[in-house]
């Protein structure tokens, strides 16, 4: 599945070079319409499918993000939360249609290092893995998606949350809630909350459902003053990574030392590649409808 979810997106930026496709998922002809049938895939309208990579940057495409900036869009966010995220380090902004081509360049770079080499293929270069994912997002559907997990050290972060706060926090995971839904047959509404789960794992009591079950959790924060929320046409990304001079959050979330001791910039891609996505359990439940109602044979 990384092998396919990688090579997604040299394809599709090759694609995007040539053409001009706006689309970094590779494109097939339109199918035939056929007649209806038990086995037909079930669209579920109220799914999004978000494509995300981590691309870190040499010392060279670094020198580049200033021109990078000049194509996106940060005005998209308010005037006040775009104070509060320099504060914290952080920068972002929208990409609309088409990537521009220093980021497809990169992205064509980034999928033909991982096919050449098992390093990046074992995910050992760095604690930032830069492969691509493809989320199937449902309204009030977390997902989960890791920027930096560092299970064996203890980071110092200080940030900007009602006031100045800081402390040392033991194995950290740097991370960001996703979450998505459609606006429309062609937009869709996009959440990103920076998050950080930390120290030891315990295992608690919780009562949902009327059951009682146990949990392991971790101690955790949660930056909703940070939290990205956008709506964004299909086709469009948004560009997430730290500000010009890293500190505060955004040097912790998109900073990392390569193996071989090299300091590199992160960036963060969040892409709108699909709405009305297949709904993988209606198809899995389908499946198993039929299997039970084929006859048996006697």
């Amino acid at each position: 599945m990384r092998r396919t979810s990688r090579r997604c997106f040299l394809i599709s930026a090759l694609a995007s070079s040539t053409c001009g496709c706006a689309h970094w998922l590779p494109t097939r002809k339109e199918p035939e319409p056929s007649k209806p049938s038990i086995l037909t895939q079930e669209i579920s309208p109220d799914t999004v499918g978000i494509e995300t990579i981590l691309l870190r940057l040499s010392s060279v495409e670094s020198q580049q993000m200033k021109d990078l900036w000049t194509y996106a869009d940060e005005q998209v966010i308010a005037p006040e939360q775009r104070l509060l995220l320099d504060r914290n380090g952080l920068r972002a902004g929208k990409f609309s249609g088409q990537l521009p081509a220093i980021t497809q360049a990169w992205v064509s770079q980034n999928a033909a290092r991982i096919e050449q080499d098992p390093m990046e293929q074992a995910g050992v270069v760095a604690d930032v893995s830069s492969f691509s994912q493809l989320w199937r997002c449902r309204p009030d559907q977390r997902k989960v998606l890791t920027v930096r997990n560092l299970s064996k050290e203890t980071v110092t972060l200080f940030y900007n949350d009602d006031g100045f706060r800081g402390g040392q926090f033991p194995a950290p995971h740097f991370l960001f809630s996703l979450y998505a839904k459609p606006l429309g047959p062609q937009s869709a509404h996009v959440l990103l909350r920076p998050e950080l789960e930390y120290g030891q794992t315990r295992r608690s009591v919780v009562a949902k459902d009327s059951a009682i079950r146990t949990e392991e959790r971790r101690e955790s924060l949660s930056w909703d003053s940070l939290t990205l929320a956008l709506s964004m046409q299909i086709g469009d990304c948004l560009l997430v990574t730290s500000s010009p001079e890293p500190r505060g959050i955004g040097e912790h979330f998109f900073r990392t030392r390569s193996k071989e001791g090299e300091i590199q910039d992160v960036i963060l891609l969040v892409r709108v590649a699909e709405l009305n996505a297949p709904d993988e359990f209606a198809e899995a439940q389908a499946a198993k409808t039929v299997k039970s109602d084929s006859p048996k044979r006697r």
